[in-house]
């Protein structure tokens, strides 16, 4: 039966993974289309950049979380497994913390010109992927992943739908302006689509967590 629940869990994983893939081949052709040539390569840059320092700062979190638990959990430690449940939220809320404050005020470090503005929109969503990974290594070490795939798949929706929706109306605001102007608000409004999707991801692991 553990066997049976482990592979049931595991295509569950996989599955949602399969399709948060193919929600972000779906929506990419309309984003550029909207931004352009010009400002999917600011994006491009800045997504590089933070999706480097999200690897350093919280990148691995969701599986030393569940590693961890699960092993306090299977000598029915408890009350241990959720000290370091809390003691995981410290460090993303101290490490995350300062990711997110050197990638907004470091930006022209890693980049130059447009592509740091760019950047700086994505400096908090690593704050909030910190904590959206510590709940969704929570749930997988008490062997469920439904939480886990389901936060991804609506993360990667909204993802979709927040990126076309903002950069098309950012672009609008300065529909007067440069091109290179229209590009940067563009590939703005696309961060603010991958922040907007860890944010729900985020409140649905909460939710989830405050129900159980």
């Amino acid at each position: 039966k553990k066997k049976d629940s482990f592979i049931l869990q595991a295509g569950i994983l996989a599955s949602a993974g399969i399709i948060v893939r193919i929600i972000g081949l779906l929506y990419n052709a309309p984003l550029v289309a909207i931004i352009g040539d010009e400002g999917n390569g600011y994006y491009n840059s800045a997504y590089y950049a933070y999706s480097i320092i999200l690897l350093i700062s919280s990148y691995s979190i969701p599986s030393a979380v569940s590693k961890v638990i699960a092993q306090k959990l299977a000598t029915r430690e408890y009350r241990n497994a959720h000290r370091i449940f809390r003691c995981a939220l410290l460090y993303v809320c101290v490490i995350g913390g300062a990711a997110s404050l050197f990638t907004f005020f470091g930006a022209e470090l890693f980049l130059e010109g447009e592509a740091a503005v760019v950047l700086r929109v994505f400096s908090p969503t690593i704050f909030l992927s910190g904590f959206a990974g510590v709940l969704r290594g929570y749930f997988q070490a008490h062997g469920s992943m439904v939480q886990t795939s389901f936060s991804q798949i609506a993360e990667q929706i909204l993802n979709a739908v927040i990126s076309i929706f903002a950069a098309h109306m950012l672009i609008q605001t300065v529909q007067t302006k440069s091109s290179t102007t229209q590009a940067i608000y563009g590939a703005a409004g696309s961060a603010l689509g991958t922040g907007s999707g860890v944010a729900v991801a985020l409140l649905f692991m909460l939710f989830v967590y405050a129900f159980n």
